[in-house]
């Protein structure tokens, strides 16, 4: 599995760690806005494999190396949860956080890429363009949590943007997680990629 996994990196950072470097160092702008936009843009560089355009082609790739369907969508994960939660421990060691301020940012960072995670798998897996409409997720969950007046606003306790309630927002990241990898391994794509291959 290790060795898997180390070989799953690579190849990655291989192919696409000069985006991944420049995404990163924007990622050093310590607003949570750019976070975000920053962190969608790796999320959508790391799952290009599922885009409709590719998906035949780059899923018979991973499995020929071979790696199973379950690891193809957990892999990803954490190689996204590695190089975020560097980047946000260097730009807390830069900037002088606090440990709590520092924790509370990988935190946010960790909950956010958990949601948006789930999101696009969920939007490949029912046929849409993870790449795109995940922007349109993005802009609704911005918006449903700026809607007046805040303080009766229930969703911006659960909301990946917002987050004011850190355990709930947690949950509902994983839960999405969770639905995500079910429909991925039991109803989803995975059931007409194994007819190709």
């Amino acid at each position: 599995m290790i060795q898997k996994l180390e070989a799953y990196f690579m190849k990655d950072f291989i192919e696409k760690g000069g985006a991944l470097v420049i995404f990163s160092i924007f990622m050093f702008i310590p607003v949570n806005f750019l976070r975000d936009v920053f962190m969608i843009l790796m999320i959508t560089l790391i799952l290009s494999h599922l885009e409709t355009r590719r998906r035949e082609g780059s899923i018979s790739e991973l499995i020929a190396l071979p790696f199973s369907y379950s690891q193809i969508f957990w892999f990803p994960f954490v190689f996204l949860i590695a190089i975020i939660a560097i980047v946000q421990f260097a730009i807390s060691g830069i900037i002088g956080f606090s440990i709590y301020a520092a924790f509370s940012q990988i935190v946010y960072s960790l909950i956010f890429l958990t949601a948006y995670y789930g999101f696009f798998n969920i939007l490949t897996i029912v046929g849409l363009s993870g790449g795109s409409f995940i922007w349109l997720l993005w802009v609704a969950d911005i918006t449903f949590g700026s809607i007046y007046p805040r303080s009766q606003n229930l969703y911006r306790m659960i909301s990946p943007v917002y987050q004011e309630n850190e355990i709930a927002a947690l949950l509902f990241a994983v839960a999405i997680l969770t639905i995500s990898f079910y429909l991925f391994s039991k109803k989803g794509v995975t059931k007409r990629w194994r007819k190709r291959l």
